[in-house]
């Protein structure tokens, strides 16, 4: 079974002509005012986001550094947010399975519910990411929304 491990780098890459031009306006300078406004995540912080999916719900609280990982989760939702706006309708369906994990470990359901379900409708073989059924499963038990 797979997982949704997409990284940001790769999301970046996938979205091809989105970044390209994103990096000639930023390399020209001319930059709006919304692409500045949006967080650029770290190599450090990338690379910690790797590991994080649906299987951890519950236990971020638990962990010692636990407000740290929320603002990093907090921004990993805004970059994901950000490629999803500027790729316009293309986008890897992994980035929504991560998004719902993101969201679904910052308990922000509703949220994760529809990036979830937003690949459940792009992914044909959804079935067999085992993180993203478990996922999916705790919200919508969230929702006691046992007939789905």
């Amino acid at each position: 079974m797979k997982s949704c491990g997409v990284s940001l780098t790769a999301a970046a890459r996938s979205l091809g002509v989105a970044a390209a031009n994103d990096e000639e306006k930023m390399a020209s300078g001319k930059a709006t005012e919304i692409e500045e406004d949006f967080p650029k995540l770290t190599a450090q912080e990338k690379e910690s986001l790797v590991g994080f999916d649906s299987s951890l719900f519950g236990f971020r609280g638990l962990q010692e550094d636990g407000a740290r990982t929320k603002a990093l989760l907090l921004k990993a939702v805004s970059c994901y947010d950000s490629l999803i706006l500027k790729a316009e309708g293309k986008v890897d369906p992994d980035v929504f399975c991560q998004l719902g994990h993101f969201n679904l470990l910052l308990e922000d359901y509703p949220k994760a519910l529809s990036a979830y379900q937003r690949y459940f409708s792009l992914q044909s073989d959804y079935w067999k990411n085992a993180a993203f059924l478990y996922g999916l499963g705790m919200v919508y038990f969230y929702y006691n929304a046992f007939q789905w």
